[in-house]
């Protein structure tokens, strides 16, 4: 506490609400509380400590800029760093080579659950087992279809 009697209080809210004036919400702080003791108050203290800003000198930004001046030089674009494919830590060549497998799959007959290469693999991979075009739509995943699985879908005649 000694920090508050020196600089005075830092306050905080600690509980808020809103009030109906004239017909429009207002934001009030209900109770006020101290960052460096358990004080509080219904009021903000008349004492609080005020935050005093650094001062910065930018005689020599040009040469040696501070941080803030190097952020103001920045130039921000999205171009293709706003692509969904990029975001997700794919690149355009992989995504495209996907669709590519995808597309000749589908070509065949064969209609895998997801466009992934793995998903793709698995649905022609069930093809072979099944000696006709894997459906994941109407079949169950590619990943359980094994000889037993075929056995048991002709006698219930699903294939």
């Amino acid at each position: 506490m000694s920090k508050c009697i020196e600089e005075g209080h830092a306050g905080k809210v600690i509980k808020d609400g809103y009030k109906l004036v004239n017909g429009q919400m207002h934001f009030t702080v209900e109770l006020w509380g101290c960052t460096r003791c358990d004080a509080t108050s219904e009021t903000a203290w008349e004492d609080a400590g005020e935050y005093k800003a650094k001062v910065i000198d930018h005689s020599d930004c040009d040469n040696n800029p501070c941080f803030g001046c190097k952020a103001k030089g920045l130039q921000l674009a999205t171009g293709d760093a706003s692509s969904h494919i990029i975001n997700a830590g794919i690149t355009q060549k992989k995504w495209d080579k996907e669709l590519d497998f995808y597309r000749d799959a589908r070509a065949q007959g064969v209609q895998p659950e997801a466009t992934s290469r793995k998903a793709v693999e698995k649905a022609l991979e069930a093809s072979e087992v099944l000696n006709k075009p894997y459906s994941g739509e109407t079949m169950p995943k590619a990943q359980h279809i094994n000889k037993e699985t075929v056995a048991v879908m002709k006698e219930i005649g699903q294939i």
